[in-house]
């Protein structure tokens, strides 16, 4: 990894920049958080997933939608975490408000669609109204309600709200009214991905797939890459995955993923071959050998500075040729570069936690007032779906979607072997102290330790 990094630290321009992203390198030492086993009981026992949902996923922030799916008052999009169904709308007053999805008259549920456009919000069981503020709008026939012979308590039928704040183009919610705020619970890096603009990004593809796995499995998968020579040796001819740098921090974690180049674990690394050509992202007319791509990427849009619609003077070179990659506790990864980014979300399942879900978001970087694109969102169950690559209209890149369904494909097994009598417990290195962090972190939190704030 020397060699890399050595190449990227003098290729910086000796003009000192006021970054707002604090670079990876050099690297920063890490602290030793310990070396103990993880045990598996964490990815099936139901009592700490009832654990985990009271403790955790209840007193978080998680991102719900995109600001620019809720555009005009009446917008609404509807999102499960869990075992509860959300509702997130536009309302008169073009404020964006999050409820839970569910009547107060019998409990059902209030918007059985995905999304959609509405005045009022209509139980369709018995016909109670809402206001887009979530205030009562109608009971029927109030007068068969011996309760409300004295008045109907409109405050008490109100549809309950979540705590709702927008960042980074994302729609952001919390189920516990006294979380501390947003931007506390971000963080340092919170602060690092702002320099990306990524509120200008478009929405333009969002799919899920129904894992058979602890939605920890799939949040594990995505937070190291040592596992990138062994589950996707095609990664090594485009891309760096051996021995990055990582931080952490506070609940947080990040990692830089070197793109545009030639993995050292590659003995031939300069040879432009047709996968190399095809997936490092060449400038035209590029010569040099493929595992310095990267360099001559960054000269690219340095010479782009102030004359495109993406910011690339507030970036630092990192940030201009490789990937940026930070995960927000409990389930949100998002990993961005000028361009383009895509975010994950792992999520538990409703009631198995041997099952999970894992969103797909991606948004792109486009000229302003570009229209944005339409896209159709589908929920993938883990047995239907012979080749991820389908699930995607070209906005994701076949070879990476081979690569994404090879971590899918992991999930059971992964699931499968924790489970076993045989099973000692996770022995992480160096390469998987996120993962080591994310669980010592979930720890914490169920011992009813909860930072208000994400640098602690």
């Amino acid at each position: 990894m020397a060699k890399i990094e050595n190449d990227l630290t003098n290729a910086s321009s000796a003009e000192a920049r006021e970054w707002k992203a604090t670079p990876f390198l050099p690297r920063k030492p890490i602290a030793d958080i310990g070396q103990q086993r993880i045990d598996g009981e964490r990815f099936h026992s139901r009592e700490f997933m009832q654990r985990e949902w009271d403790m955790i996923w209840t007193r978080t922030w998680n991102i719900g939608c995109h600001v620019s799916e809720l555009e005009e008052p009446g917008d609404f999009r509807v999102h499960s975490l869990g075992k509860e169904s959300l509702l997130f709308v536009m309302g008169q007053d073009e404020v964006i408000r999050g409820f839970f999805n569910v009547c107060q008259h019998r409990g059902n549920i209030l918007c059985q669609t995905r999304e959609g456009f509405v005045d009022r919000f209509k139980c369709p069981f018995h016909g109670w109204e809402w206001n887009l503020d979530g205030s009562l709008k109608q009971v029927m026939h109030p007068h068969l309600f011996a309760q409300f012979r004295d008045g109907i308590p409109v405050e008490e039928l109100a549809l309950p709200q979540l705590k709702v704040d927008t960042w980074g183009g994302w729609v952001w919610f919390n189920m516990d009214e006294n979380a501390g705020p947003l931007r506390e619970f971000l963080g340092e890096a919170g602060r690092h991905l702002e320099s990306f603009q990524l509120e200008r990004y478009n929405l333009i593809d969002y799919k899920s797939f129904e894992w058979a796995g602890n939605w920890k499995h799939a949040h594990d998968a995505f937070n190291e890459s040592y596992h990138f020579e062994a589950l996707h040796p095609e990664f090594l001819d485009f891309a760096e995955g051996f021995d990055v740098p990582i931080e952490l921090l506070g609940i947080h974690s990040r990692m830089l993923n070197f793109n545009h180049t030639v993995s050292e674990l590659r003995h031939e690394r300069d040879e432009i071959t047709p996968i190399r050509k095809a997936m490092l992202g060449l400038p035209e007319g590029y010569e040099g050998p493929a595992h310095k791509a990267h360099l001559a990427v960054i000269a690219e849009k340095r010479a782009l500075e102030g004359k495109s619609h993406i910011a690339y003077e507030a970036l630092n070179d990192e940030q201009l040729a490789h990937q940026y990659h930070y995960t927000f506790f409990p389930g949100t990864t998002i990993t961005s570069t000028p361009e383009m980014s895509i975010v994950f979300r792992y999520r538990p399942h409703e009631t198995d936690p041997t099952y999970c879900y894992y969103d797909f978001l991606i948004t792109r970087h486009d000229p302003p007032g570009e229209p944005r694109p339409d896209y159709e969102y589908r929920l993938y169950r883990h047995d239907e779906l012979p080749r991820y690559a389908d699930a995607f209209d070209g906005t994701f890149d076949p070879v990476l979607a081979n690569v994404l369904q090879q971590d899918g494909t992991n999930m059971p097994t992964m699931q499968q072997g924790t489970a076993s009598r045989g099973f000692r417990g996770m022995i992480l290195g160096d390469q998987e102290v996120r993962i080591r962090h994310f669980h010592q972190t979930i720890d914490r939190y169920l011992m009813g330790n909860f930072p208000r704030h994400g640098d602690r």
